[in-house]
């Protein structure tokens, strides 16, 4: 052991909240001393429900009278900017549920204070997964060629629950923030920056049935298509809708040999590849195309790799998150972009950009200097 304690403290209290309690009760030297919830019995029946000695109901009192090294946020999406920059003036570090914010000037002022003051600041969402990890292994020029385009969604029937999720005046976003977020974070960790977004986006069912089979108005968007442009001119297609009759969370990057893609046709992973075989893979078809294969191999992931595991390891270390704060302000302007070209019709071009943990020699991008 040899190290000192980790005192984290929990801003919210609901549901969200369960899997930052149950990874950080699987690594040594972490401890939640305190929860926080706008209704102090939610923050109580959370606090006795994992062993937590105090709570409350106001996140700045609990910032100022606990000794805290850091703070998890998993209010409801429209409260994160004022927690984590609360936590951040106060000198914590923060881990903060998608989305980072409501507007994209929270997000750049979150991303600028935590750099100003040294801190880490961690955004879901968290993409290294094992499967994401294994895909970038194919993610190469020698395996799919050039890379010609890409496709991700996160589609599902629509939020079950009656709640803040379908009012645009509380949540003040609906399938962009809480489910595009996604896919878009997925292609941009996996292909480095892009340069720009086009959208459509709308309401497509105003008047839905959820729960057990309650009638309620929604106002939020339902029904979202996103075409991200790359350096090199390639096209990503994302969507989100919330009005399919299964959840669709699939991810695939086209080469001009190849391509892989993640979570699709009941493959987890799996890499398209005529030219040669995969090694250590099981051949399969893949949406009726042969010379498809699942590679056997997937990172060692432990509860020092999960979510929780990661943040632990930045606050001791000092090291900023792989998935960095500028990455995830890079993938919230794409959002933000997204509804800022539905409303006025045009492209929108990105101002923002990252150093990539997973950097991509830059010829795979690069089509027009040969034949192909």
């Amino acid at each position: 052991m040899g190290q000192s304690q980790l005192r984290l403290g929990m801003v919210g209290s609901g549901d969200i909240s369960k899997r930052f309690f149950e990874q950080a009760s699987r690594l040594e030297d972490v401890k939640f001393v305190a929860t926080c919830a706008r209704h102090l019995e939610n923050a109580e029946k959370k606090a006795r429900q994992y062993d937590v000695p105090r709570w409350y109901d106001d996140y700045k009192v609990m910032m100022d009278e606990e000794q805290l090294d850091g703070v998890v946020v998993t209010t409801p999406h429209s409260v994160h900017a004022e927690v984590v920059i609360a936590a951040l003036e106060r000198g914590l570090h923060v881990l903060n549920e998608k989305p980072m914010a409501t507007s994209f000037e929270d997000c750049r002022r979150m991303v600028e204070l935590a750099a100003e003051k040294g801190l880490i600041l961690m955004n879901l969402p968290y993409d290294l997964n094992p499967t994401f990890l294994a895909a970038t292994e194919y993610v190469k020029e020698d395996v799919i060629g050039k890379i010609t385009g890409a496709e991700a969604q996160l589609s599902i029937p629509g939020p079950p629950r009656d709640n803040w999720y379908y009012n645009r005046a509380v949540s003040h976003g609906g399938a962009v923030l809480d489910c595009l977020v996604y896919p878009v974070s997925r292609l941009i960790a996996l292909l480095g920056p892009a340069t720009s977004v086009t959208a459509e986006i709308n309401t497509l069912i105003p008047n839905r049935i959820v729960g057990e089979g309650k009638k309620i108005q929604s106002d939020v968007d339902d029904n979202v298509t996103l075409i991200v442009e790359f350096a090199g001119g390639q096209h990503a297609v994302v969507r989100s809708l919330w009005g399919i009759s299964f959840a669709q969370n699939n991810t695939i990057v086209y080469g001009r040999k190849g391509a892989v893609a993640m979570n699709d046709a009941g493959f987890d992973l799996v890499v398209h590849s005529p030219e040669r075989p995969i090694d250590d893979a099981d051949e399969v078809t893949w949406r009726g195309v042969s010379q498809c294969y699942v590679p056997h191999k997937r990172p060692d992931f432990g509860p020092e790799d999960d979510i929780m595991g990661h943040f632990v390891n930045c606050l001791r270390t000092g090291h900023q998150p792989k998935c960095s704060a500028q990455q995830q302000l890079h993938v919230h302007e794409i959002m933000f972009g997204a509804y800022e070209s539905a409303k006025t019709g045009q492209r929108y071009a990105l101002t923002t950009t990252f150093e990539p943990w997973n950097r991509l020699d830059p010829a795979i991008f690069d089509t027009k200097t040969q034949y192909i």
